[in-house]
């Protein structure tokens, strides 16, 4: 007996399931054992990353002047509405930053009491304050 269309169909779409499963499966995988080497930890605190923010000056002022031609008055004011707007992104840093603080510690206080003394200790270990 000849194989159909239908055959070759079929063979087709399943061999297509095994291999979505399998890429299914192998992400997943692949999720959970990278989230074991990630540090439960805060992130470093907005004042270490002031490098980055003057970077980030840096090379927008730059971007801005490679794509228009600016007078040395145009320059200064650029400048300044850069500075505003890195002043802002800092300021949204900080506030972002002192409420993942508080969220972190609340969590751990509403946890506590669900916890056995051992849990407890790892996980006062490994809080930010």
């Amino acid at each position: 007996m000849k194989p159909s269309l239908n055959d070759y169909l079929s063979i087709a779409l399943a061999i297509l399931a095994i291999f979505l499963c399998g890429y299914g499966i192998g992400f997943l995988l692949g999720e959970r054992k990278g989230m074991k080497h990630h540090s439960h930890a805060l992130p470093p605190a907005p004042s270490v990353q002031s490098a980055s923010v003057a970077s980030w000056e840096e090379s927008t002022l730059s971007v801005i002047q490679d794509l228009i031609e600016l007078n040395p008055e145009q320059l200064e004011i650029v400048k300044a509405e850069i500075a505003k707007s890195s002043a802002r992104v800092r300021a949204a840093r900080t506030d972002a930053f002192k409420a993942y603080a508080i969220e972190y510690r609340d969590l751990n206080k509403r946890l506590q009491p669900h916890l056995t003394f051992e849990q407890q200790e790892k996980l006062r270990a490994a809080s930010p304050d």
